[in-house]
């Protein structure tokens, strides 16, 4: 699976700009900010303040929907109903 990491300027307690990078930010070397290289421009951004980094993976739709895919037909009267999502992989943070 592949990350995407987003990462927020937020000012006033607001996000006032999201950036998009394939690659995990990197802190700057006097630890008051990072260093990425945007998706959207190929350009290396530093940014430094109030900022958070979200990763996201990709591939966890196509997972659940291999999970839920129907091989009957459409039309078919005799669907299965899907089974439950079974989630023993998850632990709790707290």
């Amino acid at each position: 699976m592949k990350s995407t990491f987003v990462v927020t300027m937020w000012s006033g307690g607001r996000a006032a700009k999201k950036w998009k990078s394939e690659e995990r930010p990197v802190p700057l070397a006097d630890g008051s900010g990072v260093e990425f290289i945007s998706c959207a421009t190929r350009l290396k951004v530093q940014l430094i303040g109030n900022i958070s980094i979200e990763e996201y993976e990709s591939g966890k739709e196509e997972i659940e929907m291999a999970f839920f895919h129907d091989s009957n037909p459409k039309g078919s009267d005799d669907a299965p109903v899907p089974p439950k999502l079974v989630r023993d992989n998850i632990q709790p943070l707290f």
